[in-house]
């Protein structure tokens, strides 16, 4: 079953659902035409029968859907696409559940004109979520055994580490996306391609593996809170990531964001942790500035590892906004960028 299940089998449910969907609307559009009276009396009832598995496979394919849209690794191109493609999903298999119905309680009658025409539009607004599904596969790479290698802007994304969204298919310089990479103080960087993410990059709690040496921070400083954001990620303890972070925090990355705690713990906060836990990053150089009650903390790491059996070797530049609420300093703003390490950058 691990093979049929991994990476999500949302690809194998879609097709039963949009080929049950779509051959239901075309059998009844033809018992409607004229001149076909001679096939109506078998081909109505399973036209009925179609439409009902459709329905049925349409609601394991949502929930598939949606198991997908949160655990597949992905970039912040591929992030958006996955959106519109669930925008257009969810609409088009309620309609499609609702005519279901409809049909269901009405199968003793004939397949009304309005009842076609309606199945009509939902069947091309079925189809156009089938196109954005091949485009998540064929033009992302997204829930294959190997995407391809992505370089540049198109890899920083600015998913959490865990979600570094490539880093199952990338190789490991598209740590790019290293979006775990980065939030994780510890080593945990996430090197691995995400490193762009490398929150840890900063967070780095310790700074064990630092080509400089590691230095007393302050209690309570902005740089001490950085540091704890990358221990608690490391510990995938998510009850002090919240409280490191300011309610309204922007975590940004690959022309993406997630504008709030909550966004962030219901999409990239899991994947950041794994992946933060998964790999180790060493601090090179990090710059402070404070002013007043705003301070900004830019890390340089590298982030070595594995992760999800890939590689991770990549550097990482981390951008942490804090800013002074009631005498603490909170994350108000983290912005991760990673590429892979080369020899010539390998020091």
């Amino acid at each position: 079953m691990g093979s049929i299940l991994e990476p999500n089998i949302h690809p194998v449910l879609v097709h039963f659902a949009y080929a049950l969907s779509f051959t239901a609307f075309i059998s009844y559009l033809i018992a409607a035409a004229p001149h076909t009276a001679q096939w109506r009396k078998t081909l109505i009832p399973a036209a009925d029968w179609m439409l009902v598995f459709g329905a049925l496979m349409i609601i394991a394919t949502i929930l598939a859907g949606f198991q997908a849209y949160y655990s597949v690794d992905h970039d912040g191109p591929s992030h958006a696409a996955m959106t519109v493609h669930r925008n257009w999903a969810v609409p088009s298999g309620a309609a499609i559940l609702l005519l279901a119905f409809w049909r269901w309680r009405t199968r003793t009658n004939a397949p009304s004109a309005i009842f076609i025409v309606l199945l009509a539009i939902a069947a091309i607004s079925l189809s156009v979520t089938a196109w954005w599904g091949g485009k998540l596969v064929y033009g992302h790479g997204l829930g294959v055994a190997r995407m391809p290698v992505v370089t540049g802007e198109g890899h920083d994304h600015e998913h959490a580490p865990g979600q570094e969204h490539g880093d199952t298919a990338k190789t490991p310089e598209s740590d790019d996306h290293d979006n775990s990479d980065g939030h994780h103080d510890n080593d945990a960087e996430n090197g691995t391609e995400n490193a762009k993410h490398d929150n840890s990059d900063g967070h780095h709690d310790d700074d064990t593996g630092m080509s400089t040496p590691a230095r007393a921070f302050e209690a309570g400083s902005p740089e001490a809170v950085v540091n704890a954001y990358g221990t608690a990620l490391k510990a995938k303890d998510e009850t002090a990531l919240r409280a490191l972070l300011a309610p309204d925090v922007i975590i940004a990355e690959g022309g993406g964001a997630e504008r709030s705690v909550e966004e962030y713990a219901g999409h990239h906060m899991p994947a950041d942790m794994a992946f933060t836990a998964a790999v180790d990053f060493s601090l090179k150089k990090r710059d402070v500035i404070v002013e007043g009650d705003i301070a900004t903390v830019v890390s340089e790491s590298q982030v070595h590892g594995t992760f999800r059996e890939k590689t991770i070797h990549s550097r990482v530049m981390e951008t942490m906004v804090l800013r002074r609420m009631d005498g603490q300093w909170r994350i108000a703003h983290i912005h991760w960028s990673s590429a892979p390490i080369t020899g010539e950058h390998e020091h």
